[in-house]
């Protein structure tokens, strides 16, 4: 891939979540998922675990990410903020290949 990929978040949990992409992004890739949230970014590791293509008349990607404990979830980990995450507040979001810690 090489270059940052914005995606939508469709779902999130404390293994990991679900996000949309225009972009196919093959199983296995990691990198940093990072998204910005009531004025904070927030960071964390993952594996896309799942990539589902586009339905018929759609052209975005499923992708299924797992969150990597690389290291231990900071202040601004995604893993910190999940209780009070709510898919559509999130303001930006993107996937950064190879950027893990």
């Amino acid at each position: 891939l090489g270059r940052d990929v914005t995606v939508r978040l469709m779902d999130i949990s404390n293994s990991g979540c679900m996000v949309q992409s225009e972009t196919r992004i093959a199983e296995g890739t990691t990198g940093t998922l990072r998204l910005s949230y009531e004025g904070v970014d927030y960071v964390d590791d993952v594996r896309i675990v799942r990539c589902q293509a586009p339905n018929v008349g759609d052209s975005w990607f499923r992708l299924g990410a797992q969150f990597l404990w690389t290291t231990h979830p900071g202040e601004r980990s995604l893993r910190r903020v999940i209780a009070g995450l709510q898919p559509g507040a999130v303001q930006k979001i993107r996937f950064e290949p190879g950027r893990t810690n």
